[in-house]
């Protein structure tokens, strides 16, 4: 795991993230007055790895646009079998 100075650590903090659940990292103390970045929800399964904050919202943004089309294609492959009943068909089918 790498260490950073007092001036380093606050940066990498402000702009990366964990690579696993995409959270804020931590600081703790590490030896020769210098500072370790961590997840405190993986623990050891972190690994060290990291994202930057702008590679994360663009992965966001992304899987966000997928779903969306996905979704819309969806629609046309299963159309619903509900489409054109009225409120009482749909009333009478649910037992109601």
């Amino acid at each position: 795991m790498s260490t950073y100075t007092d001036a380093e650590i606050g940066r990498f903090l402000k702009h990366r993230i964990c690579a696993r659940c995409f959270e804020d990292l931590q600081k703790r103390e590490a030896p020769g007055r210098t500072w370790e970045a961590y997840c405190a929800n993986c623990g050891d399964a972190w690994g060290g790895r990291t994202i930057s904050r702008w590679t994360a919202e663009r992965r966001g943004q992304r899987a966000l646009a997928e779903a969306l089309e996905v979704r819309v294609t969806l629609v046309d492959l299963f159309p619903s079998p509900h489409k054109g009943k009225s409120r009482e068909q749909l009333m009478r089918e649910l037992g109601a």
